[in-house]
């Protein structure tokens, strides 16, 4: 069977090439972004909103990779969408420049902004990078029971611009009936604008009438508004207590109990992995409806969520507002339940307790509609819409100025990873904190895999670089690493994708290579992660494939503790076919090499024709037309026996590197090659 691995994927082994006698010594790896771009952000996202304090700032944590060297490179923060507050514009500094990754944290007035990077190349050339969107405002966390988790079909409404979620769910349901969240870190999030059907993260249904809320508190306030929403359907509060005290709490409904201590798990990790960063207003506790149900005693509410609450902190390491509705009446019980109505007065006015009164919402759409929630009846009670009025009617204008927000004390800005690694390798990632403790602060790196689940924890201490160790299970894959604060808890940006693979032997430091021929040159940039230990490197030049050259030495003044971009240009072009690669010198006098990347002018080598052929080194290698599909490859021996290949087109451009998974015994083999128009084959002979 043949495997034709997407373009996003790399070559399995670190092997060398023989095509008439050229040495191939490595493999081409490409960082996950377009084609051509030199400079990429990864922090902050679109849409993102960060939480302003009392006197209407918040500081935007910015990250930038680049990938090749800039004479200059420029930040801009842009008002737009009505804000009428002064743009922000800095520069960073030589040093990061020189690393190829660049860090701010920015100070800005409430309201949207683009954001833009500029940067100057030696030559006066112009890359730029941006994010449409990125605000200061309201960033307020949901909690409580299904009528605030919020049911779909029952009449949301969507937001304006200025409301925002991130439109996921983290949970199932499984085939007992039991809601299924994980308890771990959770990833880096998308925002987008809060529609009628979109979800809110990490367990929110639908806009609920917390979109309907976002628009009334943004035209207000004037300001973004961002919801998250960890509210939990069938939950009581000893479910809350019960998993906020170490236990899986029982769901009575079902008769079973909820695993990885939730309800309680979403609200703390939300505090802790979300905003941390993000900043936090409060927490809208909107809940109750179920105990008056069951008919909890005044003291036993009261106690419940006390404990809740308390141990929220504790464990997020923020002592986190909390904004308490009365709530108690159902199409049950038709009247406010005063044990519960008592428990909320009584939590909503602890004296030192930070927590606030909300609204009564037992005066609304009693008896409640045959959904048993709030629900915007076509033609009839808007139940869902007088909900979020009151709501915003007791969110006044001086119970903001009352409630002082969590706002992050640093920043943290996670650095350049290697290209490659193995499952159980070794490597060193660098950051940069900003903030109030920018020394000492211990950190955790915790790895995600490509779709943004968590994987493990790979590395924690305060030294800089800090040392990652993968998993010797981790699975075959691309992945990422967040690096954050663990006294309090504190999410950083996360890294670009590198790339994991049990047939390799050693990491790949370099991140990124490029070669780019203008004229009658070729321009060659690479970024290299941190590599604590290695002293010098060499590029180095052949047009034979056996013979390198040095081209130029680069002196690591520091020993390969940060990272660092590097640029030459070749001007001796004159060969049709030119490889390049870095030689990387270490002060225990060990070498390794970089990625090859190879300049080929066109017809240099026929298409479709596997080569070098005979065999010596188990890797052949064709030239294709890279605007058409790969060609569908297959390997036989002379008794027709297939032999599973390897193929990858991102070894060497412009090339389909191939190998079998297996090594093959010297001998003759034939090669089926299927394009979309024409089936071929070729002869290839195996030798020792």
């Amino acid at each position: 069977m043949t495997e034709i691995v997407p373009k996003h994927c790399v070559g399995l082994f670190k092997s060398s090439l023989a095509v008439l006698g050229w040495i191939y010594a490595a493999f081409l790896l490409t960082f996950a972004l377009s084609a051509n771009a030199q400079i990429t952000l990864t922090a902050p996202s679109n849409n993102q909103i960060i939480q302003r304090d009392l006197n209407g700032s918040a500081s935007v944590a910015i990250s930038v990779y680049a990938f090749q060297p800039y004479a200059s490179i420029e930040g801009r923060l842009v008002p737009i969408s009505g804000n009428i507050n002064k743009e922000q514009v800095w520069n960073f500094d030589e040093e990061q420049l020189r690393q190829g990754f660049l860090s701010a944290s920015i100070s800005v007035k409430t309201g949207w902004y683009r954001l833009k990077i500029t940067a100057v190349m030696p030559n006066g050339n112009i890359d730029s990078v941006s994010v449409a969107r990125v605000g200061v405002g309201e960033v307020l966390l949901v909690a409580g029971n299904s009528n605030a988790m919020g049911l779909p079909g029952l009449g949301a409404k969507s937001a304006s611009n200025d409301v925002i979620s991130f439109n996921a769910v983290n949970k199932v349901l499984n085939p007992e009936n039991i809601t299924v969240s994980p308890d771990e870190p959770m990833g880096k999030p998308t925002f987008d604008v809060l529609g009628e059907d979109n979800f809110i993260f990490p367990s929110g249904e639908t806009a609920w009438y917390w979109g309907e809320l976002g628009d009334l508190l943004s035209k207000r306030l004037k300001t973004p508004v961002l919801f998250m929403n960890a509210a939990w359907a069938a939950a009581n509060s000893d479910s809350y207590r019960d998993a906020a005290s170490g236990k899986d709490a029982f769901n009575p409904y079902v008769g079973k109990f909820w695993p990885n201590r939730q309800p309680y798990s979403n609200i703390v990790n939300t505090i802790r992995h979300m905003n941390s960063w993000l900043g936090l207003r409060a927490v809208l506790w909107s809940h109750g409806e179920n105990d008056a149900q069951l008919k909890f005693t005044e003291q036993d509410y009261f106690n419940n969520i006390q404990t809740l609450i308390t141990k929220t902190r504790a464990d997020a390491g923020y002592n986190v507002p909390w904004i308490i509705a009365r709530n108690s009446a159902s199409n049950i019980i038709k009247e406010p339940y005063l044990p519960v109505i008592n428990a909320q007065i009584r939590l909503s006015s602890i004296k030192g307790f930070n927590n606030f009164p909300g609204p009564n919402l037992d005066t609304i759409q009693i008896p409640r509609p045959v959904s048993e929630h709030f629900e915007n009846v076509p033609g009839g009670i808007q139940g869902l819409t007088l909900a979020a009025s009151a709501w915003n009617r007791a969110l006044t204008d001086s119970l903001f100025k009352q409630i002082t927000p969590i706002q992050p004390a640093n920043s943290i800005h996670t650095g350049i990873v290697p290209s490659t690694a193995f499952p159980g390798a070794s490597f060193h990632i660098g950051y940069r904190i900003f903030g109030k403790n920018e020394e000492g602060l211990s950190l955790r790196a915790e790895l995600f895999d490509e779709s943004g689940k968590f994987v493990d924890t790979v590395g924690v201490g305060s030294e800089n670089p800090l040392l990652i160790k993968l998993p010797d299970n981790l699975a075959n894959g691309q992945y990422s690493i967040r690096l954050a604060g663990t006294s309090p808890n504190l999410a950083g940006s996360t890294s670009s994708l590198f790339f994991v693979n049990n047939a390799y032997r050693s990491v790949q430091v370099v991140n990124t290579i490029k070669a780019v021929k203008e004229n009658q040159s070729v321009d060659l940039t690479w970024l290299v992660a941190p590599n604590p230990g290695m002293r010098r490197m060499v590029l180095e030049k052949t047009t034979n494939g056996d013979t390198y050259t040095d081209l130029q030495q680069y002196n690591v003044s520091d020993n390969g503790i940060s990272s660092g971009v590097y640029a030459y240009t070749d001007a001796d072009i004159d060969a049709k076919i030119i490889f390049y690669r870095i030689r990387l010198e270490y002060t225990d006098g060990t070498t390794s090499y970089s990625p090859i990347v190879t300049v080929l002018e066109p017809g240099a080598l026929p298409q479709l024709v596997a080569f070098p052929n005979p065999v010596t080194k188990q890797a052949f290698y064709l030239e294709c037309d890279k605007n058409k599909p790969a060609p569908q490859l297959s390997l036989f021996d002379v008794a027709g026996r297939a032999h599973p290949l390897f193929v990858s087109d991102r070894e060497i451009i412009g090339l389909l590197a191939v190998r079998p998974h297996y090594p093959l015994p010297a001998g003759i083999y034939i090669l089926r090659i299927v394009t979309e128009s024409s089936t071929s084959t070729q002869r290839m002979f195996y030798v020792d």
